[in-house]
């Protein structure tokens, strides 16, 4: 199963207010809080933060400020939804970047915020061994897993969620609201993909399986009072 914003054929319009509501609400509800005070406990050396799949910005942006440990964002996507930050420290790159398809750098920390299960576990792997083999690391954060009551928990987040906060998304635009209250297009689109990510979403368990034999990935769980992140850490091949 693939999400509608994962097609080259869905509208640009309906994917940036998509990655934009996502973006707001776990940036509003600091749904990433625990991995920032995992990120902070680590030494880390200060070097570039590049953000994968980073549709709006956030929640990187959010992250990015409140860690130590970097002194340049790079955001990056298929599908560029470029905005303009007002901090000089935060790029993001025009040009469409495809992870299956980039060249990783060394002395790089990169990210990807809920957009790890957008790929198979083949492709999930090969991203690793890349990684890996550049001599960078990684943190993947992922707020989804294949269970009931997570499924629930989005389907309000898309429904309900999207009727009470699409108003309060930036940028402001007419259209957004159009396609949310008039012609509910964009409540549609939303949930779809919403329970779409639940579906194709992975448990902490078949992430330890997957990358069984990799010693430089470890997988682990942060819990925080919202929700529950699985972290995944990928170091250098030693």
């Amino acid at each position: 199963m693939k999400e509608l914003e994962d097609y080259n054929w869905f509208p640009k319009l309906l994917r940036n207010f998509q990655t934009e509501f996502i973006g707001f609400v776990v940036s509003k509800f600091n749904v990433y809080s625990g991995f920032v005070e995992h990120l902070n406990k680590r030494s880390l050396p200060q070097q570039t933060m590049t953000d994968l799949c980073s549709g709006s910005g956030e929640p990187a942006i959010s992250i990015f400020k409140k860690s130590n440990g970097f002194k340049k964002l790079v955001l990056t996507d298929k599908y560029p939804n470029i905005l303009n930050a007002v901090d000089e420290r935060i790029l993001y790159d025009a040009e469409p970047m495809d992870v299956m398809k980039m060249e990783f750098k060394p002395d790089t920390c990169y990210t990807m915020f809920n957009a790890f299960h957008h790929f198979t576990d083949e492709d999930k792997l090969k991203i690793i061994q890349k990684i890996q083999e550049s001599g960078s690391v990684a943190f993947f954060a992922e707020i989804l897993e294949p269970r009931l009551d997570c499924m629930l928990k989005v389907f309000l987040t898309t429904t309900l969620g999207t009727l009470m906060f699409t108003s309060f998304v930036k940028p402001f635009s007419f259209k957004r609201l159009l396609f949310t209250y008039i012609v509910p297009v964009n409540i549609f689109t939303i949930t779809f993909d919403g329970l779409v990510s639940v579906l194709t979403s992975r448990s902490v368990k078949q992430y330890q399986k997957l990358f069984e034999g990799y010693n430089s990935v470890k997988v682990l769980r942060l819990n925080n009072g919202l929700t529950s992140i699985i972290l995944i850490q990928i170091q250098p091949q030693k």
